[in-house]
């Protein structure tokens, strides 16, 4: 250290020779003057008004650069990070023997070896930034990005900084996965007047709700009343090196009316799947998990709180943090386009030194079920409502839907061991119509089981199927529509179906056909004793 100072002091006295006192000091005044700037950004709304440190960790010399004098391209490690190098001399391969006499100048050979940016500098400036914020002792400034974005950015600015090296990091630390996670904390080199201008990567904890769809996760979904819904919300370990005093991470999520929790019924006891990374956790020795149920709208919210998070997973920073439950679309639900909206979001730790609290934007999936109309009509006159034509609703395939009465002439299918309807009730009402609801998206068939009294029997069933576009992003519902032939494309869902009047007759093998065969047999017989009779009466009157 000695050493390097006396190398340092010997190039200023050069240039104070070569250029006399008043050279020196107006270099002194223009070079070395604090008017060195840093601003950092970020585009994520998280980073809005977050607290942003910096540590002058080298300092810079620009005087003795200029004069061409200086050691080690002007930079001088700041004795406050001595012990920094010292204590991870073995990692840094600095040896054995450094102490404070010559830690300096191992540091910088150390640190301008450093190349490759992601395996090298990013570790580095991580592992510096965690030391940093276990330290009282360090010089620090302090700003806080804007609460205000300007062209999409949230910026911190840093002034009048003196020119050196210094490391750059949020307050609130990192969430960002683990081949990234470095990019919150980063070196900057501030060696003249013009300000240094970094996007910071750094992100705050967020989450993302999903529902089962198929295979998949996504926005939404659509199921059948009484169907099981599984969702998952997910959200990443974060960064909790300065949080002494323990760390706050509270997953809620609202169901709406429509949507029961699982696990809640009496008796029953909810305990969601918790992850982190590949690990499961348990439940109330990781975490709990309750809820409630507003009383007034029906929608239950639950909640699942991590307990003595930094301490059990303070090693996981960076990793992935799931919860998984399931719930039931009920009764309640709502039909169509509005769906059946889920709400998510989670509370943690923002200020490690009042232990407050933040609450990340909320996430939503929507849950939508459907119904269509059978309208039964005259052929001729479709003004002609027919009331009593019984339906059988069926799957693509053919296999028979049983179905629960939940209004007059309206039906949805059974589940487990709801009450089936009687068939003979499943018909169309005064208006001819029959409504089918708390159905998912797909193909249906729709077969008539009894005409109305006058009216010819459908000979096959009806197609319908029920399609629907989405935002993928949301998950909201763009549109929806029952394509038949008879829908013509139209959004309203129903189904107008003809009847026409008169009998059919019947096929060969019936009764219909032995009766018609014997009523053929006596006009025949009929005309053959009208034939002889006359043909007497011709003889007799030759």
């Amino acid at each position: 250290m000695k050493s390097l100072v006396r190398k340092v002091a010997a190039g200023v006295l050069a240039a104070a020779t070569m250029l006399g006192v008043a050279g020196l000091g107006a270099t002194t005044a223009n070079a070395q003057e604090a008017n060195g700037s840093i601003k950092v950004s970020s585009t994520n709304a998280e980073f809005a008004g977050k607290e942003i440190k910096a540590y002058q960790m080298f300092s810079y010399d620009l005087d003795a650069v200029n004069a061409g004098t200086a050691d080690n391209g002007g930079f001088t490690l700041n004795s406050e990070w001595n012990q920094f190098f010292i204590s991870n001399k073995t990692e840094f391969n600095l040896g054995d023997d450094t102490t404070v006499d010559n830690v300096a100048q191992r540091a910088y050979d150390y640190v301008s070896g450093l190349k490759d940016g992601k395996t090298q500098v990013v570790p580095f400036a991580k592992k510096a930034s965690d030391w940093a914020k276990t330290q009282t002792g360090l010089t620090i400034k302090t700003e806080s990005a804007a609460k205000i974005a300007v062209d999409g950015k949230y910026t911190a600015t840093f002034t009048d900084l003196a020119y050196g090296s210094y490391l750059v990091s949020p307050k609130a630390g990192s969430t960002d996965t683990s081949d990234k996670r470095g990019t919150d904390a980063i070196l900057l080199n501030v060696l003249n007047s013009t300000a240094v201008e970094q996007d910071l990567k750094s992100t705050y904890p967020t989450i993302q709700k999903t529902v089962k769809n198929g295979t998949d996760d996504k926005k939404h979904n659509s199921v059948e009343i009484g169907d099981t819904v599984d969702f998952k919300l997910a959200s990443t370990v974060p960064d909790m090196t300065e949080y002494t005093n323990g760390y706050t991470f509270k997953f809620t999520d609202t169901l709406s009316k429509g949507l029961t929790l699982n696990g809640t019924a009496e008796g029953g006891t909810f305990a969601p799947t918790v992850k982190i990374g590949d690990t499961t956790l348990t439940k109330d020795l990781d975490y709990t998990a309750t809820y409630t149920t507003d009383s007034d709208t029906g929608k239950t919210a639950l909640e699942v709180n991590m307990m003595n998070f930094k301490n059990l997973h303070q090693n996981d920073a960076g990793k992935a943090i799931t919860v998984e439950y399931s719930a039931t679309l009920n009764k309640d639900a709502e039909v169509g386009s509005t769906g059946n909206q889920n709400d998510a979001k989670i509370e943690y730790s923002n200020d490690p030194a009042s232990n407050g609290t933040g609450t990340t934007k909320e996430d939503k999936t929507y849950t939508y079920t459907f119904n269509f109309d059978i309208e039964k009509v005259n052929a001729v006159d479709h003004n002609d409502k027919l009331k009593g034509a019984q339906f059988e609703l069926q799957r693509e395939n053919g296999t028979k839907i049983n179905l629960v009465k939940v209004s007059d002439g309206v039906f949805r299918p059974a589940k487990g061991t709801e009450t089936v309807a009687d068939d003979k009730t499943v018909v169309t009402d005064n208006n001819g119509k029959l409504q089918f609801t708390g159905l998912k998206e797909g193909t249906y068939k729709v077969k008539e089981i009894k005409a109305p009294t006058g009216y010819n029997l459908l000979k096959d069933p009806i197609t319908v199927t029920i399609s629907a576009t989405y935002d993928e992003n949301t998950g909201i519902l763009e549109s929806w529509k029952v394509n038949n032939a008879n829908a013509q494309g139209t959004t309203v869902p129903v189904i107008t179906v003809e009847n026409n009047k008169g009998v059919t007759l019947p096929e060969t093998g019936g009764m219909g056909t032995v009766l018609f065969t014997v009523f053929g047999v006596a006009i025949v017989a009929l005309g053959a004793t009208w034939y002889v009779k006359s043909n007497r009466k011709s003889r007799h009157a030759a």
